[in-house]
């Protein structure tokens, strides 16, 4: 079964120190894809289209993140690591997709970075989960996670903070100077990596050291995963 880790444990992916440039549109709904974008490899999505894609620079390795919301394999031979937001329509149906791949799919863990661009709540929303992240650990975290984006309408931190009241974490608690310092210290983190990588949509992903923008969809996740054990690639030759 899927297991919740406080911090990546397995050494750092091999990244190369080059960039191409990748210029793409912003995509806020599902299904949409941004077109003529570089692609450093030749992956598609579930309706057959190309996932604009790029190797991402070893200065931008998200291993050392500071409160990344780890679940899955302990000990994980593959790990896929998304960039999210909670107010991303895109993001909402892709939870539970991902969280049957993890469950489904032995030695996979995937990590989940906050890239809270969408809106001011969005942030606000991001600093209450790594809040709960530090002070509850990261199945509480996980569990508001998905709390979250079973919410309708509007998603910022006053409803973040209802829903981890809900499970018996109090706004008081998290609101404690050292622990929202920490939070609004991670939430920095996160989204100065995710600019410096050039993540402008939501979700985006880094997968094997590549940068992937847009949701692929599950099976096409499934592939590049199942490419990544065989050959440390995302599409084998």
């Amino acid at each position: 079964m899927p297991r919740f880790l406080p911090r990546a444990t397995v050494a750092r992916g091999s990244f190369q120190l080059s960039r191409r440039a990748l210029v793409i549109g912003l995509a806020a709904t599902a299904g949409a894809r941004a077109q003529g974008a570089d692609q450093w490899a030749d992956v598609r999505d579930d309706a057959g289209a190309p996932i604009p894609n790029v190797r991402i620079p070893s200065e931008l390795d998200p291993f050392g993140l500071p409160g990344v919301l780890w679940f899955g394999a302990a000990s994980p031979d593959v790990n896929l690591i998304e960039f999210f937001d909670y107010n991303c329509p895109v993001c909402r149906a892709s939870v539970p997709e991902l969280d049957a791949l993890v469950r489904e799919t032995p030695g996979l863990r995937l990590g989940l970075v906050h890239n809270a661009i969408l809106s001011p709540g969005s942030l606000g929303a991001a600093r209450t989960v790594l809040a709960v992240l530090r002070l509850a650990g990261p199945q509480k975290a996980y569990e508001l996670h998905r709390r979250l984006f079973a919410l309708r309408g509007h998603v910022d931190g006053r409803r973040a903070l209802a829903a981890a009241d809900e499970m018996d974490v109090s706004a008081q608690a998290l609101g404690a100077p050292q622990v929202a310092s920490a939070a609004a210290d991670a939430l920095g983190a996160h989204m100065k990596l995710a600019k410096g990588a050039g993540f402008e949509i939501t979700p985006s992903y880094v997968l094997q050291g590549v940068g992937l923008f847009g949701h692929p969809g599950p099976k096409s996740l499934r592939a590049m995963i199942a490419a990544a054990r065989e050959c440390d690639e995302l599409v084998c030759p």
